[in-house]
């Protein structure tokens, strides 16, 4: 009961989207600019295909109304939550429109165990469909620039967002962050993009064997991939609300994932 009373507060918060806000909890701290003197960003809510199977996006727009770059951003096994929010408002304030695919559909978990059971019963083949659709509804945009879409995950969304590097030829670059890797050189010699992953040292779920597994498949598959290790750092380093938050691990993987982002989208 107590589970389901936090999950339904939460999805109402979440489908309260309002047409525009600024800067979210925690975006001034991680991005090291104070909160009143971020800049504003637009957001939408859109629907990605039929409302009976498809699903719902959160989108972030860049204050310049031109054709710009985009990054889907894949939320962590909370689902569309405030927090996955103010990562793609960091990212429209880049100048990059960013949109959120809803993979679990309307349900947003307060606690780790509601999490790890959402998480688990995702389907990785349903979740990429939810993805391709974010990807075909901003190629359907006229301030996006389609020949630049890049992808970002986090946790359950770090390992999607090599998934759909390696099946996707429409991407122009993919940023993981602590996802169960895929290593195989095999399946990585089909990754379309270049790929920068992200972990922390002090993970016990994703341990520096499986990080050193990447490299040697990207290595081996003969493929463009940076991966960071950072020591100190646990699993969600990059989660600034929670006690998993490394400040400084965050600040380094995401001036990194803009430079990278930068490279291959903008330059």
């Amino acid at each position: 009961m107590r589970r389901l009373i936090i999950s339904i507060v939460s999805l109402a918060l979440t489908l309260a989207w309002p047409p525009a806000v600024g800067a979210g909890p925690g975006v001034g701290v991680a991005a090291g600019v104070a909160a009143a003197d971020a800049p504003r960003s637009d957001t939408s809510r859109v629907q990605l295909g039929p409302p009976e199977t498809g699903t719902a996006a959160f989108v972030a727009w860049p204050a310049n109304r031109a054709a710009a770059p985009a990054v889907i951003v894949i939320h962590e096994w909370w689902g569309l939550n405030g927090q996955i929010r103010s990562i793609a408002r960091r990212l429209a304030q880049e100048g990059y429109v960013a949109i959120v695919p809803d993979l679990y559909h309307g349900q947003v978990a307060g606690d780790p165990e509601y999490a790890h059971e959402l998480s688990r019963g995702l389907d990785e083949d349903k979740a990429l469909g939810d993805l391709d659709a974010a990807l075909g509804w901003l190629r359907t945009q006229s301030r996006v620039d389609r020949r630049r879409v890049g992808v970002v995950g986090f946790c359950m969304g770090g390992r999607l967002s090599e998934l759909m590097a390696l099946h996707s030829p429409e991407l122009a670059a993919a940023v993981m962050f602590y996802g169960r890797p895929e290593s195989d050189a095999d399946k990585l010699a089909t990754l379309k993009v270049p790929l920068q992953a992200h972990f922390g040292g002090e993970d016990r779920g994703i341990g520096a064997d499986q990080v050193a597994a990447l490299k040697a498949g990207l290595a081996k598959a003969g493929k463009t991939g940076d991966v960071y290790l950072y020591a100190g750092a646990g699993h969600a380093f990059m989660h600034e609300g929670r006690s998993s938050y490394h400040a400084d691990a965050a600040r380094q993987a995401w001036a990194r994932t803009l430079q990278f982002f930068q490279k291959y989208l903008k330059g």
